[in-house]
């Protein structure tokens, strides 16, 4: 049976979580924004082998595959869901934090998502994400910016597209084996590692 791992998406409004986990989860995409209500939640399973698990250390430690189930919380990002949100952080394996590369308010936010959720997961792995790379002529917000905002913060980042669903496997895959490697205690082997 798959071990399950708990991945939080968080960020502003408008971002793209949803659409980001429907691509992962269902490989589908929805041109119309229906925000989220409180949260929503979606699995699918990986099987994460032992070449990728010790891909971002620095010594080999897993000599077997890892078969993982999924459970990937969507959180609504409006002020009403202010006081709600951190309740459903509990047992976070991974979380990743999504801003809209197009939109400079969604990365200027960043700061209100990193201080949420380390208030309540301090040590849960988190990738920061740049969402729409499939608009990426209107970019507002500098690649270089925001691999120097991950760096500060010791986050891992990637850009994708849940249009086009560039790079949306690699995220959440990702972030699956940052979730197995913190759960197994390992993270402390960790090279810096920006995707």
């Amino acid at each position: 049976m798959p071990e399950m791992y708990k991945i939080i998406c968080i960020g502003s409004a408008f971002v793209g979580k949803t659409s980001l986990a429907r691509r992962y989860t269902m490989n589908t995409f929805t041109h119309s924004y229906i925000p989220t209500l409180g949260v929503s939640w979606l699995t699918k399973e990986e099987l994460l082998t032992e070449k990728y698990l010790n891909q971002n250390i620095k010594k080999k430690l897993f000599n077997d595959p890892i078969n993982v189930r999924l459970s990937i919380w969507d959180t609504g990002a409006q002020e009403i869901f202010t006081y709600l949100r951190p309740r459903y952080y509990e047992g976070t394996s991974s979380a990743i934090i999504v801003y809209d590369i197009t939109n400079p308010a969604s990365f200027d936010e960043l700061d209100f998502w990193v201080n949420e959720i380390i208030a309540k997961c301090a040590d849960v792995p988190i990738v920061l994400c740049g969402n729409k790379y499939d608009l990426k002529d209107a970019r507002a917000v500098l690649k270089e910016e925001a691999i120097k905002y991950a760096k500060m913060h010791r986050f891992d980042y990637l850009e994708t597209s849940a249009l086009s669903a560039f790079n949306v496997d690699a995220l959440f895959q990702h972030a699956a084996r940052l979730a197995v490697q913190y759960e197994h205690d390992i993270l402390r082997y960790r090279k810096e590692y920006i995707l």
